[in-house]
């Protein structure tokens, strides 16, 4: 049988051991949340540029239907201004 000094011994080495695994585990979970973490924050910054373009999309849209609005029937157009409508509507 072993002496409590070699019991005690023993079950040190054990603690060390596993105390070196979980440091390990440890550093390799911060490794994987840290990546995650930059994956969130590079979607977050692509999401809000996502947003952005939607945003300036809608501002143009927008204009673009107030300036359509403003438009004058085309059955109620005079076939000799057709020209100068057309010319108004494509430098619109």
């Amino acid at each position: 049988d072993l002496t409590p000094e070699e019991k005690a011994r023993g079950l040190a080495r054990a603690i060390r051991k596993q105390t070196g695994e979980v440091r390990e585990r440890w550093e390799r979970l911060k490794g994987h949340v840290g990546g995650w973490q930059t994956e969130v924050e590079q979607a977050l910054e692509r999401l809000q540029d996502l947003q952005s373009s939607m945003d300036q999309l809608d501002l143009h849209l927008t204009r673009a239907e107030e300036t359509k609005a403003t438009w004058q029937p085309v059955g109620d157009l005079l076939i000799d201004s057709l020209q100068d409508h057309i010319d108004k509507t494509s430098v619109s």
